[in-house]
């Protein structure tokens, strides 16, 4: 999402128009068929940031050339609520109108498989890799 850290998606896009081979950025992008009022969406790139759904982070491979982590997280810890975040769209919350107890197992699967990948994701981005 473009509108939760405007910097971060700016610095995103310098450095991959900088690279000197092919680039990719990828961004979390709602649309109206998820089931909230697009007057929403920047609230809702909001809450998938901060619940861990959508991390925001960049990987530039010079920076290893100069000694640094190429790897760069720019997401904070991990705050928000993932089941509100799940119930807003409707490919979540069809789930969770048809079968509750299945939709509440998915989603203690997905804030385990979120938590991991948070806890990775920090270790990525630590200064050194070496020792880890």
């Amino acid at each position: 999402c473009l509108h939760v850290n405007q910097q971060q998606a700016v610095r995103a896009l310098l450095e991959a128009d900088a690279y000197p081979g092919p680039s990719l950025v990828v961004a979390y992008t709602p649309c109206i068929s998820q089931g909230f009022p697009m007057a929403e969406s920047i609230g809702h790139c909001q809450l998938a940031v901060d619940s861990g759904y959508w991390p925001l982070f960049r990987y530039n491979p010079e920076l290893a050339a100069s000694g640094n982590n190429p790897f760069q997280l720019d997401s904070r810890k991990v705050k928000g609520d993932l089941f509100k975040l799940l119930a807003a769209e409707n490919r979540f919350a069809s789930v969770m109108r048809r079968d509750p107890k299945h939709a509440e197992e998915l989603d203690a699967r997905l804030k385990t498989s979120v938590t991991e990948k948070n806890q990775l994701l920090q270790v990525l981005s630590a200064e050194d890799l070496q020792g880890q």
